[in-house]
This record gives structure tokens, C-alpha cells and sequence, in this order.
């Protein structure tokens, strides 16, 4: 018996390899941006939850501001509220 073996082309076998080298570089990448991606969103988390409690103490300190007002027997004023209206002739 005769053993036959199947004869590669080159072009084949670098193209195989070139493609494996790809792939490998690919999986690689996916895996560095996930793991970024999963950093930025804790990044992210952390903001949020920092900015909602900065903003619920000013909702807290302007509620605390009016009610001190209103037992003085005066009024708040906020300071967003404040429109400046200048005419130039």
C-alpha cells in the first residue's frame, strides 16, 4: 500500500496562519475593551452616585434656607432666579 499525502499549497498554509494570527489578535482586543469598558462604567457609577448626592444636599440646604426665611417673617430668594434686564438706547 502506497501512502498518499496531500500536497498544501503555500499560499494556503501562510494564509491559515495569517488568519490565526488575526484571530488570536482579535480576541486579544475584545478582551482590552471589555475590561476597559467595565472600568469606565464603574468610573461612571461613581460620578452619578457622587452628583446626585451633591444635588440632593443643595435641594436640603435651599428647602433649610427657605424654612429659616419664612420663620423671620421673610422670604428666599434663589439665586438661579435672579433676572438682569439691560436696555441700551
Amino acid at each position: 500500500m502506497v501512502e498518499s499525502k496531500v500536497v498544501v499549497p503555500e499560499s494556503v498554509l501562510k494564509k491559515r496562519k495569517r488568519e490565526e494570527e488575526w484571530a488570536l489578535e482579535k480576541k486579544q482586543n475584545a478582551e482590552a475593551a471589555k475590561k476597559k469598558n467595565a472600568e469606565n462604567r464603574k468610573l461612571i457609577f461613581k460620578r452619578a452616585e457622587q452628583y446626585s448626592k451633591e444635588y440632593a444636599e443643595k435641594e436640603k440646604e435651599l428647602i433649610s434656607l427657605k424654612r429659616e426665611a419664612k420663620l423671620k417673617g421673610g422670604f428666599y430668594v434663589d439665586p438661579e432666579a435672579n433676572l438682569k434686564l439691560l436696555i441700551i438706547k
